[in-house]
């Protein structure tokens, strides 16, 4: 769940509060119990060396007892190399009735992974000649249309390499189908095209901003040009070349699914399990699965000896596109972070994380030694096992048992875009009396979330904004002006207090930061979030 996404720093992802009901958690201290099942379902490659062998059994005999301290339910964790998986075992259980265990089969949501999917799949499309990354995707969307204060016409400008690098402008997120209102019933189609008729945050190609919406509107370009819906394209272009058999994007399959695991979140008695953000966070899959998608990135676009992806493509992918905040080392590709943040590392990094519904993920592998990781758990925030997986990879190359075998060049941040910050011509318009029935406080849609019942209790204490998304708009000093509340601090995407706005247009207003109030449409949006009646 970018994934309410920022592009989240390896060293605080775990930490940060994700969602307000985290926070309600935290204050009263509602954790259920639960612990870590056996050590089972263990694979090790046969003919180990031994040294990576006793790495390996002091780092898996610990992990019990660092879900114990997390409170994580399951997890499922593979070490991975250029010829495949070293080590790959289920932790705990899957949640719900019954303690069923994980295994290394078990699939888990895991959100922001998809991206990295996603690319692989457009590439796929690339090479088939069916799209082209740098024709504007009007040309396979001839109705995509998209409002900006910056330019005219930008969907003539937007093409899949931009939204791929999320150097696109596009919001975060669309009205439905999103992290605060899944809309599970709600069709990827349906989901893609709320977004059409939005507000770009900033200028196509004049700044890097995390943003769901653009890898799934990327998606949906692959499914028009195919004529397939996208789960079953990526099914036959992804899944079934790269034998990954526990993976799909099909929440009619995930749902009849027994052996998935389920989401845990703080204070939730119920989660959503799908929804219809497919391209940027809706694939389940398993641990051996991802480890054969990893280990494709790893070998630059070959699996089993043979050539899937060009490599060229492969190596796009990988390419530095955004610089991913004010360090000019750790830049973002096309699903794919690219980080080298010296002094903490010296070598090269590829990592994504994904987070939301009760789950966390991460994958990430070293380029130049050909060795990665996957970690995919079910407990929401759980800082504990934020770096899991590096740890073993970082203590194998601390240790000197893997070697350095591919030549990688170094990053090339020449001529990357940096992240925006906010527009610089940004004039606050002066109040009209005519504002005044905009005027007042504004709940955004939080549903399909089920809280317990302390949680509701929580969310109704007086003042204690940062359990509810809400906005307030009002005059101050001859503007109008609009403050979040702390909510949207806590789940780490920057919140807006006293921010003077600009109107765009009668009706819309936007703030310095990009993001628009947009009481033009038929359900008044902020930040592309739909709002509640007052």
């Amino acid at each position: 769940m970018q994934d309410v996404k920022g592009v989240l720093d390896r060293r605080t992802a775990g930490k940060a509060v994700l969602l307000p009901v985290f926070i309600v958690a935290a204050f009263f201290g509602g954790l259920s119990p639960c612990g870590a099942a056996p050590l089972k379902d263990c694979y090790k490659r046969p003919g180990l060396d031994p040294k990576i062998a006793g790495v390996i059994d002091e780092f898996r005999a610990s992990v019990p007892q660092i879900m114990d301290k997390g409170n994580v339910p399951g997890a499922a964790i593979a070490l991975v190399d250029d010829k495949g998986i070293l080590w790959t075992e289920g932790f705990g259980y899957l949640g719900g009735k019954g303690k069923r265990p994980v295994t290394p089969d078990t699939p888990f949501l895991i959100c922001g992974i998809s991206k990295l999917i996603t690319a692989t799949a457009v590439m796929l499309a690339v090479q088939d000649g069916l799209v082209s990354l740098d024709e504007p995707i009007t040309t396979y969307l001839p109705e995509f249309t998209i409002n900006s204060r910056y330019e005219e016409h930008p969907e003539r400008r937007i093409t899949l390499r931009r939204l791929l690098d999320y150097t696109a402008g596009l919001p975060l997120e669309a009205p439905v189908g999103n992290y605060f209102e899944p809309a599970s019933s709600a069709s990827f189609e349906d989901h893609v095209k709320s977004v059409f008729g939005s507000w770009l945050i900033y200028g196509t190609g004049t700044g890097f901003a995390y943003g769901s919406i653009s890898s799934d509107l990327a998606a949906y370009v692959i499914q028009r040009v195919t004529g397939k819906p996208y789960e079953q394209y990526v099914r036959e272009r992804v899944f079934i070349p790269l034998q990954m058999s526990g993976s799909t994007l099909d929440r009619t399959e995930i749902l009849k699914n027994r052996n998935r695991a389920i989401g845990h979140m703080m204070a939730m008695d119920g989660l959503p399990a799908v929804y219809p953000g497919l391209g940027a966070g809706g694939a389940y899959s398993t641990v051996k699965d991802l480890a054969r998608l990893l280990q494709l990135h790893i070998n630059r676009g070959t699996l089993d000896g043979k050539r899937i992806l060009d490599e060229s493509l492969v190596r796009a992918i990988h390419q530095p596109t955004g610089i991913v905040t004010r360090d000019p080392n750790l830049y973002y590709g096309m699903g794919i972070h690219i980080d080298k943040r010296a002094p903490e590392r010296t070598e090269q990094l590829l990592w994504h994380d994904g987070w939301g519904f009760g789950f966390k993920s991460f994958i990430h592998w070293y380029p130049e030694y050909g060795i990665g990781a996957v970690v995919l758990t079910n407990r929401l925030p759980h800082p504990v096992l934020a770096d899991l997986g590096l740890t073993l990879t970082d203590r194998l190359i601390k240790d000197k048992l893997v070697e350095k075998r591919f030549p990688q060049p170094e990053p090339d941040g020449h001529g990357c875009i940096g992240t925006w910050w906010g527009w610089p011509d940004h004039k606050p318009t002066p109040y009209q009396r005519a504002w005044r029935k905009y005027c007042g406080t504004h709940r955004l849609r939080f549903t399909e979330y089920e809280l317990e019942w302390w949680a509701n209790l929580a969310t109704l204490i007086k003042g204690r904004d940062e359990f509810t998304p809400r906005i307030k708009v009002y005059e101050r000093g001859g503007f109008l002006c609009v403050t979040e509340s702390e909510f949207f601090n806590k789940i780490g995407i920057g919140r807006h207090v006293d921010e003077p706005l600009q109107e765009v247009k009668p009706g819309v207003f936007a703030a310095k930061s990009g993001v628009t109030l947009d009481f033009t449409r038929d359900i008044p949006t902020w930040r592309n979030y739909r709002l509640e009646e007052r």
